[in-house]
């Protein structure tokens, strides 16, 4: 819930990235994600995005959300505490038709044929010192980011999408 709340609406894209968070947690045998534990290395930059910064705690101001654009639906997902790693790749029959899949669908289909998995490239020395410098304690005042998702003060209510609104803007004619 609190990912549909942060993306605007629900779409199978972010129902994805609901189960690339539930799957990565489980594979990398935890609980729940905690802040600053986790870095998510994702080819593309889609709607799954937006359930991974929630479910896992990984957003690109902390460097813990990294891009490496391929355009795939692929996920590695690395356990900086006990230096293991899962790498999550979206089968490609459901990666083409995802845009017409309900997300009631993408969160009751099993594991097996959803996604398959490869050895994960470890994080370069490079990566691994731009995570070490990323801020990992918050302003004095700031709630802690495991706080959850807040309701939009009434300020920003103009921002929030409609209920029935798109994931994206419309494109503009050419």
């Amino acid at each position: 819930m609190n990912c549909v709340r942060f993306h605007g609406k629900a779409c199978s894209s972010l129902a994805l990235g609901v189960r690339v968070c539930h799957t990565a947690l489980e594979r990398l045998e935890l609980k729940k994600a905690e802040a600053n534990r986790l870095v998510c290395v994702c080819e593309n930059d889609g709607c799954c995005v937006d359930a991974i910064q929630v479910g896992l705690h990984c957003t690109t101001g902390k460097k813990r959300l990294l891009f490496y654009k391929t355009g795939k639906l692929i996920f590695t997902v690395y356990d900086l505490v006990n230096s293991s790693s899962v790498r999550i790749c979206t089968k490609p029959e459901i990666a083409e038709r995802i845009s017409v899949m309900r997300p009631e669908e993408i969160l009751e289909l099993p594991e097996e044929e959803l996604f398959y998995f490869e050895a994960a490239h470890p994080l370069t020395a490079r990566v691994q010192a731009k995570v070490r410098l990323a801020c990992s304690v918050p302003a004095e005042g700031i709630p802690p980011r495991d706080a959850g998702v807040q309701d939009s003060p009434d300020q920003f209510m103009k921002f929030d999408l409609p209920q029935n609104g798109s994931c994206r803007p419309p494109r503009r004619p050419r």
